[in-house]
């Protein structure tokens, strides 16, 4: 397997390249997801990403563009069309091919800039990857710079020759093991990146900080995976979720028929997005007792659902559990959301000698209905401290809810929450997302669903796109919206709480929405109001 030097991709065909690396190319090449460039030029700030830059050594560096297109063509003139759904033909405005090689051809400026290089040492070259692609004909076109489906098992070969058709055998020899560490210390370090504000660098080196001391706890928590029947409390921010997942997987690579489950559908569908390879082990409580219980009928009266859910459905899984084939592990999170029916009827689900690791934080109880005691728990560990956002977000979250949650030791000191007052709170969340961009995942959130909040009718705003689909966080260009309790359990590097008001006033926005919403950054928040009294309440 090759070296990977970064995450992995939050995009599925991506993921799916990904993968295939993993399996296919040597184990000296080194390969690197989402490599992203910021660039001043002539007074003009120009940024782009390369969905993965591979390096092989003594043959050279390759910029990958993935496309999921099932099918495209290029025409008589050049221009480059892909299939949509409808059946039509879309002309694209900047071919795959030239997107990636103007990315290759920046990357190794960049490169030569910095270590005053007056020829880069190695071939350099691009392809263009359509994972589940096809297409008749390229035209004219060199297709030793694209792969298509009938490729997917050729990855290695289709990037050795499009280094080979670049530069002779000595050429590319050039590209050393030293080489290729100086281009990935440059790369993994997104030194190529030109601050936007005064402290985005510090932004971005302040989430690796983040994300080394959370492996840090890990490793220091790993006792607890040799007892059965335990139960994790923790804060907001404590690693709880990601704790949950890694025990889920080393259940599985043990060999146990294990399953993750929390409440919130759509942290089970970000952790499913995000953990391909581990996707159907992932549940939301509802989805699993419905697909255990396939004969029962969700109520059609609005006003009897919550019931049924929280009381009427896990009794019918206890009454059928003879019937069931246990498993052997069930890992529960959010168990302060699950009501103490559920917690039951899942206890039950699991072999007599099984595992039971449950994850649960009291003063996140947004919905109410935990019992405040964790079942099924013969030992109880206790998270202190908050390892996901720098110390600045964690003060105002503690100042925000009256807590005293301290910072994990040497967490960063990061940058202080904005709060401001807004006359049109969707164009400042625009300009905000739009000036840390680059920096990270960016969410938007709001006590409201979207059609009732301030980003009603918002489709976009510069250059970036809205969406509703959590499994789009930190998708180029993309800004996910969410309402706060939606958006529970899961995190973004940067995070917009808009449609603030006096926690307490309304039902949707209590003091533990607001401390929800003050925990889901890692390194920037800002909160925006159109009171004053509002701001000045968050600034106190």
């Amino acid at each position: 397997m090759p070296r990977i030097i970064g995450t992995n991709p939050h995009n599925r065909w991506e993921n799916e390249v990904l993968k295939q690396f993993r399996q296919q190319l040597p184990v000296d090449w080194v390969v690197m997801p989402s490599v992203g460039w910021t660039l001043m030029k002539e007074g003009r700030v120009r940024d782009g990403e390369a969905d993965f830059v591979v390096l092989a050594p003594g043959l050279g560096l390759v910029v990958i563009e993935v496309k999921g297109s099932k099918e495209f063509k290029v025409d008589e003139g050049g221009a480059w069309h892909r299939l949509e759904p409808n059946g039509s033909w879309q002309a694209l405005k900047q071919s795959p091919p030239q997107q990636a090689m103007a990315n290759m051809y920046t990357l190794i400026e960049l490169l030569k800039e910095k270590y005053r290089w007056l020829e880069f040492p190695g071939r350099f070259a691009y392809l263009v990857i359509y994972p589940q692609g096809q297409t008749s004909d390229l035209g004219m076109f060199d297709e030793s710079t694209v792969a298509t489906l009938r490729h997917m098992n050729q990855l290695a070969s289709r990037i050795r020759t499009a280094l080979e058709k670049r530069g002779s055998t000595s050429l590319g020899q050039r590209l050393t093991e030293p080489a290729i560490e100086k281009i990935i210390d440059q790369l993994k370090n997104r030194k190529f990146h030109v601050v936007r504000v005064d402290t985005g660098e510090e932004a971005a080196d302040d989430k690796a900080k983040i994300e080394q001391l959370t492996r840090q706890q890990f490793a220091t928590l790993r006792g607890l995976f040799d007892l059965p029947k335990v139960a994790v409390m923790g804060p907001a921010g404590s690693g709880k979720t990601l704790l949950a997942m890694w025990r889920l997987k080393a259940l599985i690579e043990d060999g146990q028929k294990a399953i993750y489950v929390c409440y919130n559908k759509n942290l089970a569908n970000s952790l499913r997005h995000l953990n391909p390879d581990h996707a159907e082990f992932i549940w939301n409580i509802d989805a699993l007792f419905l697909g255990v219980c396939p004969q029962a009928r969700v109520p059609a009266e609005r006003d009897r659902v919550g019931q049924f859910f929280a009381e009427e459905l896990p009794g019918i899984v206890v009454d059928r559990v003879s019937t069931l084939d246990k498993y052997d592990a069930i890992v529960v999170d959010e168990g302060q959301d699950i009501s103490e029916f559920q917690a039951l009827a899942l206890h039950e689900l699991v072999a007599e000698n099984g595992t039971w690791a449950y994850f649960a934080d009291w003063h996140q109880d947004l919905y109410g209905r935990g019992s405040g005691t964790p079942i099924g728990a013969e030992v109880l560990f206790t998270l202190h401290h908050n390892c996901r956002n720098t110390i600045r977000i964690n003060d105002a979250a503690n100042d925000f809810a009256k807590k005293s949650i301290p910072s994990m030791p040497g967490m960063p000191e990061g940058v202080a929450p904005v709060v401001e007052v807004a006359r049109s709170q969707a164009l400042r969340a625009w300009e905000l997302a739009k000036q840390w961009a680059g920096e990270g995942s960016i969410a938007i959130l709001s006590p409201y669903t979207l059609d009732k909040s301030a980003m009603k009718g918002e489709k976009g705003g510069h250059g970036l796109r809205l969406s509703e689909d959590v499994t789009e966080l930190g998708a180029k260009d993309t800004v996910v919206f969410s309402t706060i309790k939606s958006f529970k359990g899961i995190e973004a590097s940067v995070v917009i709480v808009v449609d603030l008001e006096m926690p307490g006033e309304r039902v949707a926005f209590t003091q533990e929405d607001l401390y929800v919403a003050s925990t889901r950054a890692t390194t920037r928040i800002a909160f925006i109001s159109s009171r004053s009294e509002v701001a000045e309440f968050l600034q106190r």
